[in-house]
């Protein structure tokens, strides 16, 4: 399970530290008419003598969105005025800090991964996936079990790379098909100029699936698609540039709040628990404010240390392993209420080569 601190290493910004520039980045983009400063303020009047929290500001313009108190002035589907201009300004200074190759630390990472392997991510940025294909392993951003011949445990390929929180290089074609609805029903003959979706694209994508599925994922897969090589084409621009909008989860509280479509890589997180030989989490806090994460991967912890010192497979199981910075093991445990400390391992130096030694990759009996 990788948070923001997985990333740092690569000169990639920590949450608050990414919202502090994209507010700055804001201010001097929109000088006048600024949405985003203006419900900041709105925030204060609700809340005043309180410290400015941006994740807490943008989950209250979200919420405007969502519940449709701000009228006509919220002109965008994906989400409010706001939230839009952030994900598009996360996804700039994301791109921007994206090194030219992966560091080494990254693609030794990559190398010890294998085809068993579940990768959970909250990272937006995609410095993993461009370790993996410098190395050229095989990787998936769906689960392998929903692709055709999928389930047998003997016959996996691929790394499940799971991006919970979408990815700077995802985009989401529901907006730009609801909008071409939209004006085909009102009579208007407005052109689909779209870069990406439209008749013409000058935009290549890929399926997030490697190979064709089921039922299953049935809304993100219709839905989303990557832009390989991102950065080649980015700033992707063209007609309908506002329907040209990431696929990220806003970084705020509240963020599953609207975004169905990831909702299915959410859904059966727990489906191959009893197999699980270790759990290693590195860089991510799990904020309890982010309460659906909390909880979600809070009881698949509980789960794995109450499962015995076996897996289904007979494979010894190892303690929870925890990559932080935090000052001592004892605040990483404290961090996380729910953990069993017996049976709980702390690396507190940050992600490095060192404490990818120092894993227990929970591999053999």
């Amino acid at each position: 399970m990788l948070g923001a601190g997985f990333s740092k290493p690569a000169g990639f910004p920590l949450a608050m530290e990414l919202l502090e520039d994209v507010r700055e980045s804001i201010r001097w983009i929109y000088r006048e008419g600024n949405k985003f400063e203006q419900e900041i303020q709105e925030w204060i009047d609700l809340y005043p003598g309180t410290c400015i929290d941006l994740e807490r500001v943008l989950a209250y313009s979200h919420r405007k969105h969502y519940l449709q108190l701000s009228g006509s002035d919220e002109y965008f589907d994906h989400d409010s005025v706001s939230i839009v201009i952030a994900l598009r300004e996360v996804q700039q200074k994301l791109i921007d800090s994206t090194p030219s190759a992966a560091p080494a630390l990254y693609r030794q990472f990559a190398r010890r991964l294998c085809p068993h392997d579940v990768v959970l991510t909250f990272n937006y940025d995609t410095l993993l996936e461009q370790a993996l294909d410098e190395i050229g392993k095989q990787y998936t951003l769906t689960p392998e079990y929903w692709l055709e011949g999928g389930d047998s445990h003997e016959s996996r390929k691929y790394v499940d790379l799971l991006k919970l929180h979408g990815s700077i290089d995802w985009y989401d074609r529901y907006y730009l098909d609801s909008a071409m609805r939209s004006y085909a029903e009102k009579g208007l003959d407005v052109p689909n100029r779209d870069p990406i979706f439209g008749p013409n694209p000058t935009v290549p994508t890929e399926p997030l699936s490697r190979g064709q599925t089921g039922e299953l994922g049935r809304h993100l897969l219709s839905r989303v698609f990557r832009v390989p090589n991102h950065a080649a084409y980015f700033p992707i621009e063209g007609g309908l540039g506002s329907r040209v909008v990431p696929f990220i989860l806003p970084p705020a509280y509240d963020k599953l709040l609207g975004y169905n479509a990831i909702v299915d890589l959410w859904r059966g997180l727990h489906r191959t628990l009893d197999a699980f030989s270790s759990i290693v989490m590195i860089g991510y806090s799990m904020p309890a404010h982010d309460s659906y994460a909390y909880e979600a991967l809070g009881r698949v912890f509980v789960d794995y240390q109450r499962g015995g010192d076996k897996t289904y497979w007979q494979q010894r199981r190892v303690p929870i392993q925890i990559v932080t910075a935090d000052c001592s093991d004892q605040s990483a445990i404290k961090r996380i209420p729910f953990l069993d400390g017996d049976k709980t391992r702390v690396w507190h130096r940050g992600f490095s080569i060192e404490s990818l030694d120092w894993i227990d990759w929970g591999d053999g009996k």
